[in-house]
């Protein structure tokens, strides 16, 4: 039925459509050709005053004063109108029916089919009309407040983000203007200490070619010497003592001593420079490594605690390293002490923040590194307490294990010496390196609710544990 009164209204608009404006019909008149205009329209044909003008469809003489009203054909217009203002409403694309409802529960238009429907049944649905009267006034109210709140927005993340923009500014200056100024430094050490070197060289050189002079020298007196002696030794008695004074005097002139090639003091000046060249470069060395280290705001120095280590665990003097001893220690059975496992945790504890620590593990196998949280069970087995233990394992068989519950076999593609454990508390996450090339080994996903430790397990005389400096 509604497609039918769409369809009759569009036939409608049709025939009551001026053939000039192309609009429904206003006051419209009828030519004696027998077509129909707007009043208007045809007023604008004649012109003002009136004159004869062609009919706008057949091209007919129109004169003044022939236009007849046509009262029914602007009756039948307004109705076109009034249907096809109906035809224009928002209809249902389901049901093709006028959207005269609104479904509270939905906050969808709706026709009074869908409402009849399974989805709106049980819905209160209320007339289009009423509906939009109260929600405009809701949305008014709302438009008030919300006026208001924009009169009021002062937001203040701007000024934070400039401060910070600018103290960012500030810091890049700082610390461009400090390594400006420690180059600068360095720049002037490193000339002083070269130009000092510089003229030890140029004195060496010169005292070196002193030296070769010398020998040279004396090796071409000592081959005149030798000749001469030679052939005057052979010489008649009165020939021979003619001037063998001058003979012996150069005997003793080339049996003195040769000068040394480096005198003492430039000896003792090249020593000192060495040294200082030796404990400049030290310095240097320590500067770098105290410089990363302060830097490096993660690492964390990690030692031992005695007091959780299992009675057949053996820990150095400094608490770095830990091997596997003969037998079991008489140790007192705290409650902090494995006995269970040979274990043993970090002293320190960690409850928010990234940390990380370094280890060598050697070539040995049958150990296992990693962290665990404090109630992590201590007098059972390791496989008892391994749902609170996060850790990498190296079996006797040389198989690598994701040491958790449950544990998962590893396939790595070389075997790391030298491990790195990081912890971020936040992201609930320990990741494994090797950290002699930085590659990672595995990650674990975890949710941290208590103090984390780091851990370290040991089942073999010929492995050992070390925590790095």
């Amino acid at each position: 039925m509604a497609r039918a009164v769409l369809e009759l209204g569009e036939s409608l608009q049709a025939e009551t459509t001026c053939p000039v404006c192309l609009e429904l019909f206003s006051e419209p008149v009828i030519t004696e050709c027998g077509h129909n205009f707007c009043g208007p329209c045809m007023a604008a044909v004649l012109g003002a005053p009136p004159r004869p003008a062609a009919c706008p469809q057949c091209r007919a003489p129109v004169a003044p004063g022939s236009l007849r009203p046509n009262r029914s054909l602007g009756a039948v217009a307004g109705l076109a109108g009034t249907l096809g203002d109906e035809a224009r409403r928002p209809r249902c694309p389901e049901h093709g029916e006028a959207l005269g409802l609104f479904c509270e529960s939905c906050r969808v238009p709706l026709c009074a089919l869908c409402r009849d429907g399974p989805r709106h049944r049980d819905h209160r649905a209320r007339p289009a009309e009423e509906a939009a009267k109260e929600l405009r006034e809701t949305l008014q109210s709302n438009l008030a407040i919300l006026q208001k709140e924009k009169e009021e927005f002062k937001p203040k993340g701007e000024k934070k983000s400039d401060s910070l923009l600018g103290k960012v500014a500030s810091e890049r200056q700082r610390l461009r203007d400090a390594f400006a100024q420690l180059q600068q430094f360095l720049r002037e050490q490193e000339g002083i200490l070269l130009a000092q070197l510089d003229g030890a060289h140029g004195q060496l050189t010169k005292e070196r070619r002193k030296y070769v002079s010398g020998v040279s020298e004396r090796k071409a007196l000592l081959d005149t010497l030798i000749a001469e002696i030679e052939k005057k030794r052979d010489q008649p008695v009165v020939e021979f003592l003619t001037d063998v004074g001058k003979t012996l005097s150069s005997c003793e002139v080339a049996k003195a001593p040769i000068p040394e090639p480096v005198s003492p003091e430039l000896w003792r000046t090249v020593q000192s420079l060495s040294e200082t060249s030796q404990l400049v470069m030290g310095a240097l060395a320590k500067f770098k490594v105290n410089l990363l280290s302060e830097m490096d705001r993660e690492r964390v120095k990690v030692t031992l605690d005695p007091e959780t280590a299992s009675p057949y665990l053996i820990l150095s003097k400094d608490r770095k390293t830990v091997h596997l001893g003969d037998g079991e220690q008489n140790l007192p059975d705290t409650p902090k002490r494995f006995t269970g496992s040979p274990s043993v945790l970090g002293s320190q504890g960690f409850t928010a923040g990234r940390h990380y620590w370094e280890l060598e593990v050697g070539d040995g196998d049958s150990w296992a590194v990693g962290v665990a949280v404090e109630s992590v069970r201590r007098k059972d087995s390791l496989s008892m307490a391994m749902g609170k233990i996060w850790a990498l394992r190296l079996d006797w068989n040389r198989q690598y294990t994701a040491l958790h519950m449950p544990p998962a076999p590893l396939t790595l593609k070389e075997e790391p010496r030298r491990i790195r454990v990081h912890l971020d508390y936040e992201a609930g996450q320990v990741t494994f390196y090797n950290a002699e090339n930085m590659t990672q080994i595995w990650q674990y996903k975890a949710s941290f609710t208590e103090k984390v430790f780091p851990y370290f397990w040991l089942w073999s005389q010929k492995s050992y544990i070390q925590l790095c400096a």
